[in-house]
C-alpha cells in the first residue's frame, strides 16, 4: 500500500518496490509513477502526461494511460471516483476519502479518521467482501466560493483547471 512518506521513494527504492510486485522497471515507468506520487491534486492521465513529457518527450498519451491501469491492478495508485468521463487518479492508496469541488475541480484528501471505521466494517461484513471503498464528498471548495466563480459563470471543470485548482489548496 502507498502511504504519503513513500512519495519521496527514491529511483531504487522504487525499483524495488516494482520488482517485488513482479513489475518491469522502465524509465517511462518511473517517470509517471514518480509524478503521480508528488502530485496532490489527483491528476487526470492527460496532465500526468503533460508534466511526464516535459522530462521524457517521447513518452505517449497510450503509455501514460497503460502504466496508471498497471499501477491500480497492482495496488500502487488508486483511481479517484468522480462523475463524467475524466478519470483521476491518487498515488496515496493509504484509506483516505476524498472532498471535490463541482467548479474547480480541486480534490482534497480527507483522512479516513472522519469516519468511525468500526462501523462501517460491520456494516460491510453483514453484506459480503468489498475489493475497494472511497468516499468523494461533492461541493464547491471554500476558493471558488470566495471568488464568486458560480456568479461568473465557471461550473466545472476542464482538465487545465484541476492544475490551477492545486494553487489555492490547503
Amino acid at each position: 500500500m502507498m502511504h504519503p512518506e513513500q512519495s519521496t521513494m527514491t529511483p531504487e527504492e522504487t525499483r524495488s518496490m516494482f520488482a517485488a510486485h513482479g513489475l518491469k522497471t522502465t524509465h517511462q515507468r518511473l517517470e509517471i509513477f514518480s509524478e503521480l506520487t508528488a502530485a496532490s491534486d489527483h491528476p487526470c492521465a492527460e496532465t500526468v502526461w503533460r508534466r511526464v513529457r516535459k522530462r521524457v518527450p517521447t513518452i505517449s498519451l497510450d503509455t501514460v494511460y497503460r502504466t496508471l491501469a498497471v499501477l491500480r491492478e497492482h495496488g500502487l495508485a488508486a483511481r479517484v471516483p468522480m462523475d463524467g468521463d475524466m478519470a483521476r487518479f491518487d498515488g496515496d492508496t493509504s484509506p483516505h476519502h476524498h472532498l471535490a469541488c463541482e467548479c474547480c475541480g480541486r480534490i482534497d484528501d480527507l483522512p479516513i479518521s472522519e469516519f468511525d471505521p468500526a462501523v462501517l466494517q460491520e456494516s460491510v461484513a453483514r453484506w459480503g467482501r468489498v475489493r475497494d471503498a472511497q468516499v468523494v464528498i461533492r461541493g464547491i471548495c471554500r476558493h471558488c466560493l470566495e471568488s464568486g466563480a458560480l456568479e461568473h459563470g465557471r461550473d466545472n471543470v476542464c482538465a487545465e483547471s484541476h492544475t490551477g485548482a492545486a494553487s489555492h489548496a490547503r
